[in-house]
Formats: structure tokens, sequence, C-alpha cells
């Protein structure tokens, strides 16, 4: 199966964010709904008391659960080749190091920390480029290159990128440690591991992945219990720098988030080609498919964050059983496809607003398994819609799905291209100063760079230079 532009879609509304909410300037006159939840304005200090979330909130999480729905799709091809355990246990192990390897450099490198050791500009610049150069090297998939010439060529980026890691304490004065890393690309490494490997011993057997999901969440749970073996578990790790077990706590997404790729791996094979039809019928439920996802997905926005939780699960339900209706009286050749996803969101959605009374109401800091499942449930809307739009009306976005297909290449391009671009040629000053000309420019800051982001992926992914681990 090809690469499904939903999935995609999903992914870079995630990479969006991420870029949106660092670029941005924490200004304290813009609403709280524009940062996390527990860094309320204007102090911006974390509070784990807040309970809600925001559109912030929705970035890592929707990151985590594309992840775990492109794992069937990619693991069924394997499979179909003749790959058996050890081929998918080796490249899942190969896969966890690499991150590993580009979530501790990420950590050592990043310009503010050249900047805070007083290193001039244009040197920050240059230094973080180079590392841009190496990272590409280290993860290119060169097209027309045989793979072992592209292993070679990685290899000896790999080398070369922690080299230059090294090189940061003796040339700059930066301090360099295993145990300064990228948070995010260090979970994603354990779950790229973890995940693949329970899916790969799970992929015939709903039940158990499901058994599994529950598992995690029962753990996580319990780990709160103060001299309690659940409690002595979570603090468990073989290396503080590499890995900790609360990591696992995020299983309950990408697992999740697999669940997803099993049914768009099930169903969308089932359709021929549907062409865009001329149904007026068709058409209008379409659309209110469409409009119904979106309606969910700002209810609950609104209601988790207003602390209007009662008014929330109330219209959500009704929402959702009009999205019912209007699935049952789609008579199309995806409807089965679009009701599975639905269903399966549904199902997440509801185990979250359930559990939202639970650990002092909803919270990504610290993550409560109310903000996994609702969270979960919303990514499945996300695809419902994208799907729907796409199967239905031919309605791609492209430019979307090119970072969302090129993660790495996008996650990096603000920090390490685009950033020491602008410092090098003077435009960074002006961007800055755009800023903060009012309270909502911060928030265009962080669109513009957004923007640059998208444009800089987009050629790189048509011409297929894809960064792999």
């Amino acid at each position: 199966m090809k690469r499904v532009a939903a999935i995609d879609v999903l992914r870079a509304l995630a990479i969006i964010g991420m870029v949106i909410s660092g670029q941005m300037f924490w200004n304290a006159e813009l609403p709280a709904y524009m940062f996390h939840a527990q860094l309320p304005p204007p102090t911006f200090a974390f509070n784990p008391e807040v309970a809600g979330i925001t559109w912030v909130d929705l970035v890592f999480p929707f990151f985590l659960f594309s992840m775990g729905a492109a794992m069937p799709l990619a693991l069924r091809r394997r499979e179909a080749k003749g790959e058996g355990w050890l081929s998918v246990t080796v490249s899942a192990v190969h896969r966890f190091m690499w991150l590993a390897i580009f979530a501790i450099v990420l950590g050592n490198t990043r310009m503010g920390l050249l900047t805070g050791a007083g290193v001039k500009g244009w040197i920050t610049a240059l230094a973080t480029l180079g590392i841009r150069a190496l990272f590409f090297v280290m993860f290119v998939r060169i097209p027309n290159l045989d793979k072992r010439r592209n292993t070679i060529l990685n290899w000896s980026g790999c080398i070369a990128v922690i080299g230059a890691t090294m090189l940061y304490k003796p040339l700059f004065g930066v301090e360099v440690s295993l145990y300064n890393s990228d948070i995010i690309i260090l979970i994603l490494a354990s779950m790229a591991l973890f995940a693949t490997l329970l899916w790969w011993f799970t992929r015939n057997s709903w039940a158990m992945r499901i058994a599994i999901i529950g598992g995690v969440a029962l753990l996580k749970m319990a780990s709160s219990v103060e001299g309690s073996w659940c409690e002595w578990l979570w603090q468990q790790t073989p290396a503080q720098w590499l890995f900790r077990f609360e990591f696992m706590k995020y299983l309950c997404l990408v697992l999740s988030g697999t669940l997803a790729g099993d049914i768009i791996h099930r169903e969308l094979g089932k359709l021929d080609s549907p062409k865009s039809p001329n149904d007026r019928r068709s058409t209008i439920f379409t659309i209110t498919l469409v409009v119904l996802m979106a309606a969910l997905i700002g209810i609950t926005m609104w209601g988790l964050f207003v602390r209007e939780v009662g008014t929330t699960v109330l219209l959500s339900a009704v929402v959702a059983v009009a999205t019912g209706i209007v699935l049952r009286a789609l008579k199309t050749s995806e409807q089965p496809l679009l009701s599975a996803l639905f269903a399966l969101g549904v199902v997440l959605f509801f185990i979250g607003l359930l559990a939202e009374p639970l650990e002092g109401g909803i919270k990504k800091d610290h993550a409560t398994i109310s903000y996994f499942f609702v969270t979960g449930g919303l990514a499945s809307f996300v695809l419902v819609a994208a799907l729907a739009l796409e199967i239905r009306f031919g309605v791609r976005f492209r430019a979307l799905e090119a970072a969302g297909a090129n993660p790495m290449f996008a996650y990096t391009a603000s920090g390490y291209l685009i950033t020491p671009i602008a410092a090098l040629t003077t435009l960074l000053p002006l961007i800055d100063r755009f800023g903060n000309l009012t309270p909502w420019c911060s928030f265009g800051r962080g669109v513009l760079f957004a923007v640059l982001v998208i444009a800089i992926t987009y050629p790189f992914t048509r011409k297929n230079y894809y960064w792999k681990s």
C-alpha cells in the first residue's frame, strides 16, 4: 500500500504546531489558550494543578498517534516480502539507536546554547548550519543510489555529527552531556522500538493489543500510589539519559494509533480508486461529516479549557450521535472505512472523558490517562475528515503532506536552517521586531516560520530526498 495522505496530514499538523508554538514569542497579553494549559500567562510558570488542554497540547499526541497509524502500513509491506521477527527487531533497534543519537545531538547543539556561551553570532549560525548538513548526510535517502552506498553515506554522517558535537566543548566552551537531549525525540525513539515490537507480536490479535493498552493505562495510574510496586517500576531505568520506564505511558497513544492503521490498511485496500461523485446526496453527507468532525474538536477544545466538562460530554455525545446517523446514510464505498475509524475515535474519546475527573482533570503535564485517550480520539476524527475529503472530492494538502512525509527534515528546518540563515542575512532582527509589534504579531512570527518550513521541505520531498532513521 502506498503512503496514506491523511496520516501525513495529521503528522504535518503536529510538526507545524510545534514550529508555531516554538517560534512565537510568549507575549503575556495573548489569551491563555495560545499556550500550554499548565504554562499560563502572564508569568508562564509551570503549574501542574491547572487542568485543561489547548491547541498546543494536541501537537505531541497527534504526532504519536500518526506514528502508530503508519506502523501497520509499513510493517505489513515487510511481512508481505517474507520478513520475520528477527529482521523487524533488528530494524527497530537500529531506528531506536539512531533516533537516540539524533535526540542527544539536538540537545547539545541548539543555537541558544552557543548564544548563551557568548559565541559570536555568525560563528553560531555557521556551526548550526554545519550540524544540519551532517544531519542531512546521516539520514538522507538519495534517489537512485544503491542501498550499500547510501548506508555508507549515512554511517559517515552519523560518525561525523557525533564528532562535531564532541568539539562543542573545546571550541565553544559548551558542556556536552548525554543528559542533554531533545526529550520529544528521545520518547519517539522508545516508541519506535517498543510499539513496533508490540504491534508485530499482536498484529493478528486486537484483543491482546487492547489488553496491553489497558494494562499500560492502569499501570500509569497505579504508579501514583506511594510505596507501591507500580511506583517502583515506573521509576526504573537502565540508563537515565537513554530510557525511563515512564516513557511507556505513551504506548497508550501509539498503540491506539496502530488500531487506526490496521483499519486503514484493511478497508482502504478494498477501495477501487473511487472517483469523485456527481451524487448530490453523497456530497452533502460528506461535507456534513467533515463539519461534524470539526465541531467535535472545537467543542472539546473549548469545553475542557474553560472546564465545562459536563457540557462537553453532553454536546460531544449529541454530535457523535448525529455523526453516526450521517455515516449510516452515507451509502458510498468508503463508508466502512470512515465508520470504523470514527467508531475507534469515539471509543477512545469517551474513555478519555470518563477518566477526566481522575488525576485532577485532563493535563498534558503531568500527562493524565484522560489526556492520552481524548487526544487519541481527536486524532482519529482528523483522519476521518482528511480521508473523507480525499476519497470523495480528491482534496489533497500536498504541501502539508510533504512535511508530514519527511518529519525529521521538517522538524529541524526551523532551528537548524531557517534561523541561522536569517541570522547570517540580518533578517532575524527584522523578524523579531515584527514579532514584538503587537501580541498577535508574536503568533504571526510562529506562522511565518511554519510557512517557511513547509516551503523548504516541499521541494526536497517532491524530489524524494527523504530523511529516514
